[in-house]
């Protein structure tokens, strides 16, 4: 009886969902974040990735990012904040790299930026914002269609995240 019950208790503090900060738990190798518990100078015997919520902080102490890692990646939707804790940017990543809808914030809180992100890239319409809302510059970024992707296939397209027309307010 005295084994099961350390067992259960092994297995609900081993399961927490409490949010670990990065830096001082966690190790980053190639941009997936390994347990400490399983720490080796050689990269191939770093087989622990952490799987949960995670953040970072500022030097002063203040969050600066937080989201999900999932098999030692950022997953899911990511929120950063300056160093005074006002929020800086949100969107979601895939295996590490930023993919999707993606919005930056100037220090008042009024949107600065917003775009898509394709495995780290920018892809498509961005606009940018001054910090009084007005919109001040557009860029529309190459976006990889299938014609292009059969010449250049298995690499990645060269012209990717390359600024193809701007227009300014």
């Amino acid at each position: 009886m005295k084994y099961i019950i350390l067992l259960v208790a092994i297995l609900f503090v081993g399961c927490s969902k409490e949010p670990k900060e990065m830096e001082a738990v966690l190790f980053e190798r190639s941009g997936q974040w390994i347990t400490n518990d399983d720490y080796s100078d050689f990269f191939f015997f770093n087989r622990k990735v952490y799987n949960g919520p995670a953040y970072m902080l500022h030097r002063n102490g203040k969050k600066k990012e937080e989201g999900t890692l999932k098999n030692g990646y950022k997953s899911g939707t990511w929120t950063g904040w300056d160093k005074e804790g006002n929020k800086k940017y949100s969107g979601p990543y895939e295996y590490g790299m930023e993919q999707g809808s993606w919005t930056g914030f100037h220090i008042n809180g009024k949107k600065k930026y917003e775009g898509d992100f394709d495995k780290g890239f920018q892809i498509g319409e961005w606009t940018y914002y001054n910090d009084q809302g007005k919109k001040t510059l557009e860029e529309i970024y190459y976006v990889c269609d299938e014609k292009c992707e059969e010449e250049h296939s298995p690499r990645e397209c060269h012209r990717k995240g390359k600024v193809k027309q701007s227009k300014e307010f």
